[in-house]
């Protein structure tokens, strides 16, 4: 018992380790020196380190890294209650020894592809001891209004409120191309250029009270899915460039 303590004790550390030590590199890469990283909207995320659900679109591989940077670090290193993003990734990506470990370290969700919205409990029960990001879009995708799978389920079902922060980023895939299948090469898993200046706004939390006001859980989670469009073409409009736009970074 009392080893078990112990090593279960280690297995956290070695994880915050992993989770720092990932967040140190994507700083240079995605802050500086490499690229230069506007963020918007910090100051909308709550400084707890659980019940935070991030819905964010998806536009590249690296977008979680890009997103878990801009929101916490290095603030989170001299504030572990402010914890690194953790997100979900596809069961496929758990099958080759390193990048298991490696995901398993960094506290990601394995979702399998057969997974169904109604199995997203995993989710609601993971956000009972941290935050977690997921691409409501469930695929990589342009389109707004694309909703594979997403986080509607497990929002509609919290038993204890939750806060959800809306995340729009533009511009890393100038960096990196979208990946996925039919990408070929090593431009799967390398940047194409550098210096560039992706914008990523943190939305305000948004309010879904209105939505639980549907008694029916299919019109609950229509509902909640068309706030969650809404509210990232808005982000989308903040986005554009303006001139004016204040970065809160």
């Amino acid at each position: 018992m009392f080893g078990s303590k112990i090593l279960r004790r280690f297995g956290i550390w070695i994880s915050y380790v992993a989770m720092v030590a990932a967040g140190f590199a994507g700083f240079l890469f995605f802050m500086f020196p490499f690229n230069f990283t506007q963020v918007r909207g910090r100051k909308n995320i709550p400084k707890q380190g659980r019940r935070v659900l991030f819905i964010s679109n998806h536009k590249t591989m690296y977008d979680s890294f890009l997103i878990g940077v801009a929101a916490h670090f290095p603030e989170n290193i001299f504030h572990p209650s402010r914890t690194l993003v953790n997100f979900a990734a596809k069961e496929n990506f758990f099958r080759v020894w390193f990048f298991k470990i490696l995901f398993s370290l960094l506290r990601t969700v394995p979702v399998e592809r057969r997974d169904h919205p109604w199995l997203m409990r995993k989710y609601v029960e993971f956000l009972e001891r941290y935050n977690l990001l997921i691409f409501y879009q469930g695929t990589r995708s342009d389109d707004l209004t694309t909703i594979k799978d997403g986080p509607a389920f497990a929002i509609a079902h919290t038993e204890s409120p939750i806060t959800v922060i809306p995340v729009y980023h533009q511009g890393i895939e100038r960096i990196f191309s979208k990946g996925g299948p039919k990408t070929n090469g090593i431009w799967r898993w390398l940047p194409r250029s550098l210096f560039r200046r992706p914008v990523i706004i943190f939305g305000k939390p948004i309010n879904f009270s209105d939505c639980f006001r549907f008694t029916d859980t299919k019109d609950r989670i229509r509902a909640i899915n068309q706030r969650i469009i809404v509210t990232m073409k808005e982000l989308q409009m903040d986005g554009q460039p303006t001139g004016a736009a204040e970065s809160n970074h």
